[in-house]
C-alpha cells in the first residue's frame, strides 16, 4: 500500500528512562517507526542511499509506517459475500466486508455507501497491529466514471433490498473486477491516511505517541486519524472508527511472539536506558541484517 517509508528525524533528548504512559520520545519515537517500516519492508529497503555521499538529503515531510499494510476484496461463499483480506508481510487475516446504504439529500439518485471493516489484527514475527473499527462512507456520483457508476449502482441495490449476489450478478467480469479493486483501492487510500503521519500542524495527519508498556510486551506506537473527509479516487469518503471518533492503530512488540518482537523490544530497551549511539546502531544494524533474511 505505501512506498518506502521516510525517516523524520526526532529533536530533543531523553531526561529520563522511564515513560509514563502516554508520553512521547522525542528521539526513540523516529527510531522505532523507521525500524517497523524497515521491519515490513523487503531486502530491498536496505539498498544504499544514493545521497550518502552527495548533497544533503532533503528534509521528509512524512513518515510512513506501515508500508505493506493492505487489503483486498474478493467473494467468497454462497451467496456471494465480500470478504476483506487484510496483509501485513506474511501474516494476513480475512473477515466480511459490511455494506449498506443511506440516503443522500445531495444526490438522491446515488445513495452513500457505507463499508465496515475491523478491528484489524495481524502478528509478523511478534510484531503485532491491532486496528480500531473503520468506518467508510462513500459518496459517487452517478456519469463521474466508471467507477462511481458502479458504487452508484450498488449503494442503489442495496437501499432497494435487492441481495448483494443478485446485483453482482449483473455485473460482467470487467465490472466486477473494477468494483472489487476499487473498493481495496478506497480501503488501503484510508489505511494510507492512518499510518502516514506527518509534521505537527499538517491536515488531517495522524497523530503518533506511545503508550505505556504492557506486560510482557513494548508498546512501540500508537496513530490516531480523524473523523475527517478524504478525497481517494476521485470519491468524496468520510472516515472515523464507526462510533464517530478516530481510526487507530496500535503497535506492539511481543518477545514470546518470534524473533521481530525480541528484537524490537531489545531496541525499545536500549532507547528507555539511554544507551550509547553506538550500542543503538549496532542494534539496529544487527536487526536490519536478519530481516532482509526473513522478509
Amino acid at each position: 500500500m505505501m512506498s518506502l517509508m521516510q525517516l523524520v528525524q526526532g529533536q530533543g533528548r531523553m531526561d529520563s528512562s522511564r515513560r509514563a504512559a502516554g508520553s512521547f520520545r522525542p528521539v526513540g519515537l523516529p527510531i522505532l517507526m523507521g525500524l517497523v517500516g524497515l521491519a515490513i519492508l523487503g531486502p530491498g529497503a536496505i539498498a544504499p542511499n544514493s545521497q550518502a555521499f552527495g548533497a544533503p538529503p532533503q528534509k521528509a515531510t512524512t513518515v510512513n509506517v506501515l508500508p505493506q499494510l493492505t487489503t483486498a476484496v474478493s467473494l467468497s461463499g454462497l451467496p456471494n459475500t465480500l470478504n476483506a483480506v487484510s496483509t501485513l508481510g506474511t501474516a494476513s487475516s480475512s473477515q466480511p466486508l459490511g455494506l449498506a446504504a443511506t440516503p443522500n439529500p445531495l444526490d438522491p439518485a446515488c445513495p452513500i455507501l457505507n463499508l465496515q471493516l475491523g478491528p484489524i489484527n495481524l502478528n509478523l514475527l511478534g510484531l503485532q497491529v491491532a486496528t480500531s473499527q473503520i468506518c467508510l462512507d462513500v459518496t459517487a456520483h452517478q456519469g463521474g466514471g466508471l467507477l462511481g457508476d458502479l458504487l452508484c449502482g450498488l449503494a442503489n441495490a442495496l437501499s432497494a433490498g435487492t441481495p448483494l449476489d443478485a446485483f453482482l450478478a449483473t455485473l460482467s467480469p470487467a465490472d466486477l473486477g473494477t468494483l472489487l479493486n476499487g473498493l481495496g483501492d478506497i480501503i488501503n487510500g484510508a489505511l494510507n491516511a492512518v499510518t502516514t503521519t506527518a509534521k505537527p500542524g499538517t491536515p488531517n495527519a495522524s497523530t503518533p505517541s506511545v503508550l505505556g508498556t504492557s506486560p510482557g510486551a513494548c508498546d512501540i506506537l500508537n496513530l490516531s486519524l480523524g473523523p475527517i473527509d478524504l478525497n481517494l479516487l476521485g470519491l468524496e469518503v468520510a472516515l472515523d472508527n464507526c462510533n464517530n471518533g478516530p481510526v487507530t492503530v496500535d503497535i506492539t512488540a511481543i518477545p514470546a511472539g518470534g524473533l521481530l518482537g525480541q528484537l524490537l523490544c531489545g531496541l525499545d530497551n536500549l532507547l528507555n536506558s539511554q544507551a550509547a549511539a553506538v550500542a543503538i546502531l549496532n542494534k539496529l544494524t544487527k536487526i536490519a541484517q536478519v530481516i532482509a533474511g526473513l522478509i
